[in-house]
């Protein structure tokens, strides 16, 4: 059976493999609500921040933008 095109982007798109790499960690043990103010969540407010900043540098805006 051939595999079916998908082009129903507004509703999901796949995953980059180096992504979800990036992601495993906070889904499958790291996950806490990064507004909270125990550590797992302080955590997760590090890692937005600084992906925020990354993604404000590759496409040239600010971080708050993001």
């Amino acid at each position: 059976m051939k595999k079916p095109v998908y082009l129903d982007y507004n509703a999901t798109t796949p995953i980059d493999p180096e992504v979800a790499a990036v992601m495993l960690p906070f889904i499958n043990n790291n996950f806490g609500n990064p507004s909270s103010s125990y550590s797992i969540g302080r955590n997760n407010k590090d890692a937005i921040e600084k992906a925020r900043v990354q993604v404000a540098g590759l496409i040239r805006c600010h971080p708050f933008e993001i």
